[in-house]
């Protein structure tokens, strides 16, 4: 055979071709490679709490952080970024001790304004270690990277033992929402903002910084509005139409004080409490302007607001309806045996009772009790 000259092309028989081979990962050699690493990634995670993004490289440091969790020092990188965190937290909240005792306003600007830099750079911190949040975090059933910088603001910020941030906070957004008419733009937008990060952060703190205290204010004033509309003996179909207008502009509160839209179903909860299920029998038996006074004097706007409202309190369906059972009663015994009397008044108070209290059943069952 002749020799093959170099520049020749080698023809290789069909059907044998070769496999590319997958290179396994090397990982460096240098047994200091995690620290070093970690020092790195640490270094840029606290530039960016600084501020100063535009010298770092996230190409490499999201490069960093993949090969720190492929050569398994993933417990480690996964230290590091809740750690950092927490430390820089607590920076930015002893930087806000200086403000607490500054005007509402200028508080929650100064909280907000820390809360926004918090959360861009968890943010940045999150697209750097993306990988390990996504491997080693789900495999690990670890806490994601988003809900450690969460963890961090509550324990470090809002829940911080030495501060008086909570309880700052607290007081100056239950002064806002407490506000009739909340009509300052600024302060509204400010009221928003504190309550999406409360909504945000989780672990029931806006229920105990801003919802509870809200709730047991409201319960307050609800309980001296019944003082003085009973004082002032008021009728009982003026009282039901002011709780229906309370309850009737509580999305319209709410939408003003920026409240969480829950909170909504809570405060007319309370409402319904205070002033209707805890004066159900005053109500129903009030002297001149109950119940019995409305069927008489036939006044069906009343009527139906009362059994709108006592529809959605325990117990007051079952007052009304034995109130009206002695109501007929009455009737039953004024007409004596005139049947043709008798049937009339069955026929008005059935049309009433259908056509008013959307053919109520218990009210029909005492009707035709009474009238039987």
């Amino acid at each position: 055979m002749y020799p093959i000259p170099e520049q020749a092309t080698v023809q290789r028989p069909p059907g044998r071709r070769t496999r590319p081979r997958i290179q396994t990962f090397e990982r460096i050699a240098d047994p200091d490679f995690a620290l070093t690493s970690c020092l790195t990634l640490s270094s840029a995670f606290h530039e960016i709490y600084a501020g100063n993004v535009k010298d770092l490289n996230f190409e490499t440091l999201y490069r960093c952080a993949y090969d720190v969790i492929l050569g398994r020092h993933g417990e480690v990188l996964y230290t590091l970024v809740a750690t950092t965190m927490a430390a820089e937290v607590e920076k930015l909240a002893g930087s806000l001790d200086s403000t607490v005792s500054a005007p509402d306003a200028e508080f929650l600007r100064e909280l907000l304004s820390r809360w926004k830099k918090h959360c861009n750079a968890v943010a940045m911190i999150r697209d750097v270690v993306i990988y390990m949040d996504r491997t080693f975090v789900l495999h690990g059933h670890k806490t994601p990277v988003r809900e450690l910088g969460h963890r961090a603001w509550r324990d470090g910020m809002l829940r911080r033992p030495a501060g008086e941030v909570r309880q700052r906070l607290a007081a100056a957004l239950l002064e806002m929402a407490g506000r009739q008419g909340a009509g300052d733009v600024p302060l509204r937008d400010l009221m928003a903002g504190a309550t999406k990060m409360l909504v945000e952060v989780g672990d029931g703190l806006y229920e105990e910084i801003l919802e509870a205290p809200f709730l047991e204010e409201t319960r307050k004033f609800c309980a001296g509005e019944v003082v003085r509309l009973l004082a002032s003996r008021c009728s009982c179909g003026e009282y039901l139409r002011t709780v229906e207008s309370m309850i009737v502009d509580a999305e319209k509160a709410r939408a003003s004080r920026c409240l969480d839209a829950r909170t909504e179903e809570k405060v007319t909860a309370v409402v319904l409490t205070e002033m209707v299920e805890k004066n159900v029998a005053l109500l129903v038996g009030m002297e001149d302007s109950g119940l019995a006074s409305m069927l008489v004097d036939g006044r069906y706007w009343d009527l139906t607001r009362m059994h709108r409202l006592l529809g959605r309190v325990q117990g007051g369906v079952l007052a009304m309806r034995d109130a009206m059972e002695a109501h007929f009663r009455e009737i039953r015994n004024t007409v004596g045996e005139d049947e043709r009397l008798l049937s009339l008044e069955k026929e008005r108070y059935r049309e009433m009772i259908d056509g008013v209290f959307h053919g109520e059943e218990s009210f029909h069952a005492a009707l035709n009790f009474c009238f039987t």
